[in-house]
């Protein structure tokens, strides 16, 4: 049996919490030693992901790693008890990590419904747009708009902000800072669209985009002002109960 004291816990907690952790060590049940390749047959991630949430699990002492031609893993001990003294536990991260969450996964969305919206030219067109606003960040908050050629890179992206919060240097005190970075790309892809297409297939695009995450995160976008930079035309049709609940007026780019 492993046991998660203080101190690890709420790091073990936030990874169980995940479907997909529990499908891995589903997946290791049998104790044999397996690569990351190897079990992303069984768990619907990314190689690369996988590895990286290993290696998590690996610092919790939850499965041990060996190095053969490729690094491999096997579960430590079947059983996981997790001891928790709600009197001595730290404060959380806040909401940053569901900020972030958020605002990556609508760029992500954006450039798939480009892409659908006009193609590869279209995709490119908003792609751009989030690079040359990522250039123009100080060197420290690029990793917020992480991007490659072929898009924002989710998995990374979101390791880098899981190691600031660990480590104290990312918190809700910098949201604002964090916020101003996303309106801002959220703002230039709306722009760079406008120069191939129609305003209205700009609005068909984000409200595309978003309404999936509008339904299921609108109370974060009202609380945090999260869209305030989007024309509200481009949303109003989306199905957001909490954000037709607010009365305040949404600002233009």
């Amino acid at each position: 049996m492993i046991e998660i004291r203080n101190g690890s816990q709420k790091r073990m907690i936030a990874l169980l919490a995940q479907e997909s952790t529990l499908d891995l060590l589903r997946a290791m049940g049998n104790g044999e030693w397996r690569s990351a390749g190897e079990l992303s047959a069984a768990v619907p991630l990314d190689p690369e992901l996988i590895g990286a949430r290993l290696s998590a699990l690996s610092e919790l002492g939850v499965v041990r790693g060996r190095d053969d031609e490729v690094r491999r893993y096997r579960l430590a001990r079947p059983v996981i008890r997790i001891d928790l003294d709600l009197r001595s536990v730290p404060p959380g991260p806040g909401y940053i990590l569901d900020v972030v969450r958020f605002y990556v996964r609508l760029l992500a969305n954006l450039l798939d419904r480009s892409h659908e919206a006009g193609g590869r030219p279209l995709r490119s067109a908003a792609l751009q747009s989030i690079r040359l606003v990522r250039c123009s960040l100080p060197e420290e908050e690029r990793f917020l708009l992480s991007c490659n050629q072929d898009g924002v890179e989710t998995g990374p992206c979101l390791r880098s902000l899981e190691r600031r919060i660990m480590a104290g240097e990312l918190t809700d005190a910098d949201l604002p800072r964090v916020r101003e970075a996303f309106l801002r790309a959220l703002g230039a892809v709306g722009d760079g669209l406008k120069g191939f297409v129609d305003d209205s297939t700009v609005k068909l695009v984000f409200r595309l985009a978003a309404r999936e995450l509008l339904r299921d995160g609108s109370g974060l976008a009202v609380r945090f002002g999260l869209l305030e930079g989007i024309p509200h035309s481009y949303l109003k049709q989306v199905e957001c109960p909490a954000m037709a609940e607010t009365e305040r007026p949404v600002a233009s780019y």
